[in-house]
């Protein structure tokens, strides 16, 4: 999977609201903060992770 599919799935999770699809997302997103070497790498997957981690505490998760 490249990176693309797999921000457009973190997208949809968001989007869609999906707790298990979100989950997948925060772990992923922690992974990427784990490799990041570069400063502005690290921002935006905590941006990105950020977005996840909001959506998963929203009352409207739904479990999929």
């Amino acid at each position: 999977m490249t990176r693309f599919k797999e921000l457009a799935r973190i997208q949809a999770a968001i989007k869609h609201r999906n707790e298990s699809e979100l989950r997948w997302a925060v772990e992923y997103c922690q992974m990427r903060l784990r490799i990041a070497t570069r400063e502005d790498h690290e921002k935006y997957w905590r941006g990105i992770q950020r977005e996840v981690t909001d959506a998963l505490h929203s009352p409207t998760s739904t479990s999929k």
